[in-house]
């Protein structure tokens, strides 16, 4: 295991297990959609995940502007400014995640600001996922990713992500 799946297994041991049950529920759903809407122009697209009091269901949501309100566009986009949005959404539920590229910074004006500075937008190294729970736990998970070659590019992540978790799972 590398020290990145190590420092996954770390990070959800220090919590406590209610908590860590959680977190490992929306990690597994990140691992299972995050793959799905990748695309080669937008990156990792920008989901919400959320867990209901009671439910045993994990919801999935893309981001319809819900971000806007809390991200100054004018700027550059960034991960800092999504604390306030994360929080929100948390709202009733009883965990939320927000899940999104490494490389959101680069996309700020889309594809045509880099391009006009002879520059190519950057692709993703990593699925980042801040996730915040009702007791005021909140942690940041990256998981590094690779682009497999094929006929189609597509992507992959770097360790057995669903391994980890498992490890984590029985910890």
């Amino acid at each position: 295991m590398t020290a990145q799946g190590e420092a996954i297994l770390a990070e959800l041991s220090s919590l406590p297990a209610h908590v860590r049950a959680d977190y490992i529920r929306i990690l597994e759903t990140v691992v299972r959609v995050a793959p799905r809407a990748w695309t080669r122009r937008r990156g990792v697209r920008l989901q919400w995940i959320t867990l209901h009091d009671g439910d045993d269901d994990v919801v999935v949501q893309v981001d319809s502007g819900e971000l806007s309100k809390h991200v100054d566009w004018d700027g550059p986009r960034s991960a800092r400014s999504f604390a306030g949005a994360l929080r929100e959404k948390l709202g009733t539920n009883q965990c939320a995640a927000l899940v999104y590229g490494s490389a959101i910074d680069s996309r700020t004006w889309g594809w045509a600001l880099p391009l006009l500075v002879g520059q190519l937008p950057r692709l993703d190294t990593a699925v980042m996922v801040d996730v915040e729970h009702r007791t005021g736990a909140r942690s940041t998970f990256s998981f590094p990713i690779k682009y497999r070659r094929l006929l189609v590019r597509r992507l992959r992540f770097e360790e057995d992500v669903r391994a980890i978790l498992q490890r984590a799972r029985n910890a």
